[in-house]
């Protein structure tokens, strides 16, 4: 696998969210209204987004009128089921996407020691992010999970109530339908009551050094704010693990020293003076990133690392995470345009200080700094000082609580796009250019689509097939309401439940020739196969059914360069081959137990 090491990229920042919000009010008045009664009374409704429609309905709880104690975690496994955290109440859930079935998977409250009733703050999540090993069912049956499991001790301070955790990521595996802890991948790390972050990603194929590797977001603590008004901020000392992304190995090493064996031997900073010692640390300088995950816009041959991050009072980040990269926090939020650059007279902070110059700061001969590819309602200084004395619902910031890179063909015109969930205004889809590095201001009708206006969203991830979605409603107050208009502060509808939202436009065969499988021969077993051929802009795969999943469809040239790469928990798809030469491929088909399925040749026209 390659990680882009795309430096000092630099991509379209256009956007103007609350401009778009107040031109889509019209048409979203009416179906929030609807919208609201329907789903409170577990009735399904349809929605119509920029002329496409969908059905909307909750998975989960499939009955009753209260939903889990704030999802947290929304994963598509590789058993056909949602595998779901339930933050306050330390659950894991695994969901049917289909029928509704439902089971709990594991209470995990026996894994940490304090209760709602022993803290005066409780830490932002709890039980957070969790992760699936991509060769689950190839004799790597482990999850990871991420957890606060400590209480340090709590207090007071001006800005009322904080407490201070210790968070850990432990790996478990799963057989006979339990999962049962293994070992811990990282223990100790800081945590709060705000700004842990929390979320886990695995690369999806083996990176340079054969492995796969697992990435985690770790926030500031919330430091120098609110109840944490008087913590030291650490996002840019690159020797505390606070305000970072890190880079952890899947299964230990156990060609390193026990405390290195968790460390891959290729992360960017060094342990002190031996260079061959290093830290979990990957890149730095983040305030509260709760967004992570993996793209590839060229087939799986790259893929590139999408993190969405909370501003402070204005410039909600969309970052590429890239390695010994700076992030800019606290020293900048958002762009490097100077609008929390300090004057006489300011009282414009970052983390509770004086921002001396954001564009000084981002000299790139003094710091290796990244701006983000996008940033929400990037304000000016006169501005945000207008509503600094203001609560954070007159903050123009929508506090984006997850992101998915969309790569499927479900719904028209979704490919290669980032969705993003709003902890304040619903849910957002930006459309990526072909390259994946900044978003597309050119397609139509805006470069920033908005849906669920109203909704206080937590995660989002969708089925193999690209046209469902499955969302979690986060349980706390409060969202702007079904205008979009920043200073409302409303309940959100359908809190802690699982929300299913079903495409319902009707799609165009595979621009092939012929879009059916050919004709099997009567009485003979389904093999794999793949058509047509010749083929154009789309390859139909079909694997035999009842073997072990993932499956990997993997094209080579005839000169044995991979040209494409693809997992799919289904036994049939489209893979996408525009792009590619005319010519004579390979196509080789592996199932999950890592036998050969299928070996033939492909004329690409």
């Amino acid at each position: 696998m390659i990680i882009n090491p795309y430096f000092g990229v630099r991509g379209n920042l256009k956007s103007n969210p609350m401009e778009i919000s107040f031109k889509l009010l019209p048409r979203y008045l009416f179906l929030y209204l609807c919208l609201c009664a329907s789903l409170n009374s577990k009735a399904q409704t349809t929605l119509t987004y920029y002329n496409q429609s969908f059905k909307l309905d909750t998975l989960y709880p499939a009955s009753g009128s209260t939903g889990m104690s704030s999802p947290w975690e929304i994963v598509y496994g590789p058993d056909d089921s949602l595998w779901v955290t339930s933050s306050h109440d330390y659950k894991v859930y695994k969901i049917h996407p289909g029928n509704k079935g439902s089971r709990l998977l594991l209470d995990m409250n026996a894994y940490k020691d304090f209760t709602a009733a022993s803290v005066t703050a409780w830490p932002q999540g709890g039980l957070m992010g969790l992760a699936i090993h991509p060769q689950f069912k190839s004799g790597k049956p482990w999850v990871y999970i991420a957890y606060v499991y400590h209480k340090i001790s709590c207090g007071t301070s001006s800005g009322g109530n904080f407490c201070s955790y210790n968070t850990q990521i432990v790996r478990f595996n799963y057989a006979n339908g339990k999962l049962t802890p293994m070992d811990t991948v990282i223990t100790g790390l800081d945590g709060s009551n705000d700004h842990n972050s929390g979320r886990i990603r695995i690369s999806p194929l083996v990176e340079s050094d054969g492995k796969y590797h697992l990435y985690y977001t770790i926030g500031d603590m919330g430091a120098g704010q609110l109840a944490n008004i008087n913590r030291p901020e650490y996002a840019q000392d690159t020797t505390i693990i606070e305000g970072k992304t890190l880079r952890l190995n899947t299964e230990p090493d156990g060609t390193l020293p026990k405390a290195q064996q968790w460390i891959p031997g290729d992360n960017p900073f060094p342990q002190g003076a031996a260079a061959s010692a290093k830290t979990p640390l990957y890149s730095f300088g983040h305030r509260n990133p709760q967004g992570l995950d993996f793209g590839s816009v060229d087939g799986g041959a790259s893929y590139i690392l999408y993190s969405s991050e909370h501003g402070d009072k204005s410039d909600d980040e969309v970052n590429i995470i890239l390695p010994h990269t700076n992030y800019g926090w606290p020293k900048v939020a958002g762009l490097c345009d100077d609008n929390y650059t300090s004057t006489s007279g300011d009282s414009l902070y970052l983390a509770g200080k004086a921002v001396i110059s954001e564009t000084g700061f981002c000299d790139t001969t003094h710091t290796t700094l990244q701006e983000p590819m996008f940033s929400f309602y990037n304000w000016t200084r006169p501005q945000i000082k207008a509503i600094n004395s203001l609560g954070n619902m007159n903050w123009p910031t929508i506090a984006p609580s997850s992101i998915r890179f969309y790569g499927a063909k479900g719904i028209p015109g979704w490919d290669y796009s980032l969705l993003i969930t709003s902890l304040k205004d619903g849910l957002w889809r930006l459309k990526l250019k072909s390259d994946g590095l900044s978003i597309d201001s050119t397609v139509s009708p805006y470069d920033t689509l908005h849906y669920l206006v109203g909704y206080r969203l937590r995660a989002i991830t969708y089925s193999p097939t690209g046209d469902t979605l499955f969302i979690g409603v986060d349980n706390s107050c409060c969202t702007l309401g079904k205008t979009g208009t920043i200073g409302n502060s409303v309940a959100t509808p359908a809190p802690g439940f699982i929300l299913r939202m079903i495409s319902l436009t009707t799609l165009a065969l595979p621009d092939s020739a012929n879009g059916l499988p050919p004709p099997q021969p009567a009485g003979r077993q389904t093999a794999a196969r793949t058509w047509p051929n010749p083929a154009h802009g789309v390859l139909n795969v079909s694997a035999p059914p009842g073997q072990q999943r993932p499956w990997l469809a993997q094209l080579y040239s005839v000169t044995g360069q991979l040209m494409r790469a693809e997992e799919h928990d289904v036994d049939q798809w489209a893979m996408d081959i525009h792009g590619l030469q005319p010519g004579v491929y390979v196509m080789r088909l592996i199932n999950g137990a890592g036998a050969i399925a299928l070996i033939n040749k492909v004329l690409v026209e």
